[in-house]
């Protein structure tokens, strides 16, 4: 256990600016970090959270102004130094090797002396495990988990480490569904009971309010506001201390959007699955019987404990997995065998729960990705005209609206979040028929959020069929027509998301085998 309750902050930032060139991307920093306490930091994309994370751990030098552990300055040249003065950092993009197993990833992460000892390893794992409740299995290689998983693994390797006094969370939940981010707060609580020091960057304020004792909001690289759970938090108050008053008064009103009744039919659904059998990748089923009929222009969202067959539903529909049975169509052809360019020509589109992983070629540009993915393009005699498409791309909505980075940029030099606005533009601007999106707004600030929401209903006005899967059941309600579940192996519903509270849906992913009477059939 941490020692606790001491008057002396553990990590001091005193004045601290941070420049890159003539770029300011964090000035006059003041920040205490006190053992025992959950401190949060909040703001939007590009708001400095990052880059002052990237200095407390030792990745840059500030430009200016100093840092203190314990009451002495400092100077971290390199995450070693950090690690030295006890500091762990949980990144947005995991640092694992996906061909290794859990332990083999911790003992890679771990000082050669303790490396070499794998039965102590793998005891403290256990404990680790039981302690915090994060169930981590060591045999498991990473390439088998999804993504809660694989964060679970990075928190065990980072507890683990000796001395480890103060814990940096960089977006945790962003890769959670609902019930795993409340796991995780409460692991939060857990940790600071036991004395650790938490930094904790998210966008989700719920979050934040529900269990930080401080909250320092950043805008535009500086404070705008520091509150104390004794002072009272108040969300809207915080909103616009992220986003500024005009921009933080943004609002969408979702009702006016929901406009196919819950129960109308669609006699040519553009998407239908019949008793479709979906495996994972040792070939079992993890999605058996799946009966849908999504209609145009509808959002059906679904939800579901992570890891419980979303991204092979996903992938089975978009062709790159083959069903075990079933039947699937697109506006009456019948895809169940076809190959992914049948399913582009017919209008899909598909957004994956990792876009890191799945969209990412490394060398190619940003317009290189677009031209890739099948963004209309010109010719210019048996070449692609790249002048013109970069002109195209420069002026679309999407591409402004949504924050891409310059489009000549090298697509794998960007952070996950903005690998994450490049490939919903691209979506977008390709006006599909069908969309397959998987966790849309994982990674982004409350402005992109609330952008990506008003980009997908107006997809959905134009007719596009939209498949959504979101860990934020709040994101699944406001968005979504009808909502299915996801729970033992099959898909229950539909629900009216009007009607339907969140407890119910949390409840229906936690025990579907009740709710079998109302698993939705192929007709509905």
């Amino acid at each position: 256990m941490m020692a606790k309750g001491t008057a002396a902050p553990i990590i001091e930032v005193r004045d601290m600016t941070m420049k890159f060139g003539s770029l300011v991307a964090n000035e006059n920093i003041n920040l205490k970090i006190y053992a025992g306490k959950i401190h949060a930091i909040v703001g939007e994309n590009g708001a400095g959270k990052s880059t002052l994370m990237k200095v407390l751990y030792g990745v840059n030098a500030p430009t200016e102004g100093e840092l203190l552990f314990d009451g002495v300055p400092q100077k971290l040249t390199s995450p070693a130094k950090a690690i030295a003065q006890g500091v762990g950092m949980v990144f947005q993009d995991f640092r694992l090797i996906p061909a290794f197993t859990a332990l083999e990833n911790v003992l890679m992460a771990l000082p050669k002396e303790m490396g070499r000892k794998r039965a102590e390893v793998r005891k403290r794992i256990a404990e680790v495990s039981e302690k915090y409740r994060i169930p981590v299995d060591p045999d498991q290689y990473v390439w088998e988990m999804d993504l809660g998983q694989r964060q679970r693994v990075e928190i065990t390797k980072v507890l683990l480490m000796p001395g480890t006094r103060v814990l940096i969370f960089d977006e945790p939940t962003s890769v959670l569904t609902e019930h795993e981010a409340e796991a995780f707060v409460n692991m939060l609580k857990r940790l600071r009971d036991d004395g650790y020091g938490i930094l904790f960057i998210t966008h989700k304020l719920n979050e934040v309010m529900a269990c930080a004792d401080s909250i320092t909001v950043l805008r535009h690289g500086k404070i705008t506001q520091v509150k104390e759970r004794s002072e009272g938090f108040d969300k809207n108050e915080l909103v616009r201390s992220m986003m500024g008053e005009e921009e933080g008064s943004r609002y969408i009103d979702y009702k006016k959007w929901r406009t196919i009744p819950f129960d109308s039919v669609d006699i040519c659904p553009t998407l239908r699955c019949e008793h479709l059998d979906v495996v994972d990748d040792h070939g079992r089923k993890i999605i058996k019987d799946v009966n849908l009929a999504l209609r145009r222009g509808e959002i059906y969202g679904l939800a579901g404990i992570s890891g419980r067959g979303q991204r092979e539903l996903m992938e089975t529909l978009f062709g790159l997995r083959i069903p075990l049975g079933g039947k699937m169509e697109i506006s009456g052809n019948d895809i169940t065998h076809a190959g992914i360019d049948k399913r582009l020509k017919l209008g899909m589109a598909f957004i994956s729960e990792d876009p890191l992983r799945d969209n990412v070629v490394p060398g190619m540009s940003i317009f290189e990705h677009m031209a890739l993915a099948g963004v209309p393009v010109k010719s210019k005699g048996l070449d692609i005209d790249w002048a013109a498409l970069k002109d195209d791309l420069n002026h679309e909505k999407a591409i402004q609206e949504l924050g891409v980075p310059e489009i000549s940029r090298k697509l794998e030099t960007l952070s996950g979040g903005n690998v994450q606005r490049t490939v919903l533009a691209r979506a977008i601007i390709k006006a599909p028929t069908l969309l397959l999106a998987s966790y849309p707004s994982r990674g982004l600030d409350i402005g992109t959020v609330l952008t990506v929401h008003h980009f997908l209903l107006t997809l959905k006005q134009h007719g596009c069929t939209i498949l959504l899967i979101s860990e934020d059941l709040g994101e699944l309600c406001d968005l979504s027509d009808r909502i299915g579940v996801i729970a033992d192996n099959r898909i229950y519903g539909p629900l009216d998301p009007e009607k339907a509270s969140q407890l119910e849906i949390g409840e229906m992913m936690l025990g579907g085998n009740k709710h079998d009477g109302s698993r939705e059939k192929a007709a509905s």
